[in-house]
């Protein structure tokens, strides 16, 4: 885990505890990034940044005092507490955490500390008040997103001011005392019952300081969660860096968080929203990856949900309730990995397939199935529409009806005689273009690793790549082919200048050429991959010719010719 977010490991024991309840059945909550920031939207001055909006202080270098001057301007009548409750409600979600204190230091709840909503402001409301009550009268969970760390605004904090007004020196120590702890104290008195206190970036700070904190929050607020970001392993479930599904199973209690579009908060400019079947996707990948789904949404100055957002949030939801069992209490996919149509989730001994690439002859096929199936049907109206299966070899083949039933995606269940049980094998689908990712691949001579970089300020990427390759280095992928036959092949990668690729099958299939490249990845064709059997093979690609110091692989991706 990146070090700004925290030491990744958390306190084991508590999974499968009445406390962790919420977490590990509701599998889908709200995230709310809301502050002083909202106000500016993305733009200071006239000037727009062009990143994630609740970093718009510090990163356009706002001074302190025309920073905290906004709360005056600062007036949210928009903000509607049952409204965005009914959304979340809506959307499937079974709980809200809200940014209580972000890092620019304002907090959005009446607090001892004059730099907050109530006291600073004309909206002179509570909104944190608001929200618990309408959550608590929606049966949804609560919980408080806390800056721990970082305050840019007082002194003594994170990346915040040195001094007191006066030319005094701060200290870590005295704002920790003066405001951080006291903070954290109000937020769990004066809330009710909240199910979480998740904190934020805890980078250098001191362990005892942590403990503290951490301390303190289950003793004033026994059922809450505490996610891996308050740091120094003293979290109960690991929350991953921000936007990430990984591409294989995870144990344990983990989340993703991740947002409608690619601000946290809201920015006028940001209008790159998810639709309905990406929040779905991306939500039961998760699911199917044995985690959890924290997704964001930033209203605006106003205090209001973008119309967008409200939009698709319901229509997934519109989904979620006629499919409950795909997500709720549901557990991760047997083969540990998406499938090129869609991904699996698991209930007992039934497979929940949600197909979102319906295949358009109607073959659905699943690699390595081991278990013996007891029936199979098409979900529509809760019930089955029975299809027929039939073996192929290794592989399950699953004759589907011409149109899929549902949109964006539909599910097919698979009930087993017994526990499923898989050959994690990667499959090579015969219909479908399939992607080998290198996290998949057996590497020597060469290092593979994750990487993490931004489009923009804020908007991670995430990607696992095979680079600093050396005259031997090979990655390997084993994979079982349903069909022989040609297969187009593509490599995604980056570099400089002409790269050559070398590859071949166990079959002693070679294929070799080369392409141009470019410092972002992006896919090229590189011909016609022949398998002469089905059954399991390798691919080994090698890289030939070209600057190895520049040249890094992410994925192979093969699609069936006709």
């Amino acid at each position: 885990m990146d070090q700004m977010w925290g030491d990744s490991k958390v306190k084991a024991g508590i999974e499968k505890t009445d406390r962790a309840a919420l977490f590990r059945d509701g599998n889908y909550g709200m995230f709310i990034h809301w502050g002083l920031f909202s106000h500016l939207g993305g733009q200071w001055r006239g000037q727009t940044f062009y990143g994630i909006g609740e970093w718009i202080k510090r990163q356009m270098k706002i001074a302190d005092s025309d920073y905290m001057a906004l709360a005056k301007e600062f007036n949210p009548t928009g903000f509607d507490a049952r409204a965005i409750a009914k959304l979340a409600k809506d959307a499937g979600m079974k709980w809200i955490i809200i940014t209580s204190k972000h890092h620019e230091g304002f907090a959005m709840f009446k607090s001892a500390h004059p730099f907050n909503i109530v006291d600073a402001t004309p909206f002179a409301r509570d909104p944190m008040k608001e929200l618990a009550a309408a959550c608590k009268e929606a049966g949804l969970g609560f919980g408080f997103y806390y800056s721990h760390n970082q305050d840019w605004t007082a002194p003594g904090g994170t990346n915040g001011p040195k001094t007191y007004p006066d030319g005094s020196p701060a200290t870590f120590e005295k704002y920790f005392r003066e405001k951080c702890f006291p903070q954290v104290k109000e937020i769990c008195t004066q809330y009710g019952a909240l199910n979480f206190v998740w904190f934020d970036t805890p980078g250098k700070m001191p362990k005892e300081l942590v403990a503290e904190l951490g301390d303190y929050v289950r003793k004033a607020q026994p059922n809450a969660l505490l996610c891996s970001r308050i740091g120094h392993g003293m979290g109960d479930y690991e929350s991953k860096g921000d936007m990430e599904v990984p591409p294989r199973n995870i144990e344990g209690l983990w989340e993703t968080c991740d947002t409608t579009n690619d601000s946290w908060s809201y920015a006028w400019y940001d209008q790159n929203w998810k639709d309905s079947k990406e929040i779905l996707h991306r939500l039961v990948s998760t699911v199917g990856r044995g985690g959890t789904y924290l997704l964001n949404i930033g209203p605006d100055g106003k205090g209001r949900v973008p119309s967008q957002v409200v939009k698709y949030l319901r229509k997934a939801g519109e989904w979620i309730q006629r499919y409950p069992q795909v997500i709720y209490a549901a557990g991760p996919s047997p083969w540990g990995y998406a499938m090129p149509w869609g991904d699996v989730t698991t209930v007992g001994n039934t497979l929940n397939l949600v197909v979102f690439d319906w295949p358009a002859d109607g073959r659905l096929l699943l690699p390595g199935l081991q278990t013996e199936i007891a029936a199979a049907g098409v979900v529509v109206g809760g019930k089955l529409q029975p299809v027929k299966w039939t073996a192929r070899g290794t592989w399950t083949e699953l004759q589907l009806p011409a149109a899929p039933a549902d949109r964006p995606a539909s599910v097919v269940a698979v009930k087993l005689k017994a526990t499923p049980k898989v050959d994690p094998t990667l499959g090579t689908h015969p219909n479908i273009p399939t992607a080998l990712l290198v996290e998949f691949a057996e590497v020597t001579g060469a290092e593979k690793k994750e990487i993490r970089w931004m489009e923009k300020f804020g908007e991670w990427k995430f990607a696992n790549q095979v680079s600093k390759w050396t005259e031997t280095g090979k990655a390997v992928w084993t994979v079982d082919v349903c069909k022989p036959g040609d297969y187009r092949l593509e490599l995604t990668y980056k570099g400089e200048g002409r790269l050559a690729w070398r590859i071949e099958t166990d079959e002693g299939v070679k294929l070799q050429n080369q392409q141009n490249s470019s410092p972002v990845y992006h896919t090229y064709t590189f011909g016609l991959l022949t398998f002469n059997k089905p059954g399991k093979h390798t691919i080994a690609i090698s890289f030939v010719e070209g600057d190895r110091d520049k040249a890094s692989l992410e994925a192979v991706r093969l699609s069936p010719v006709e």
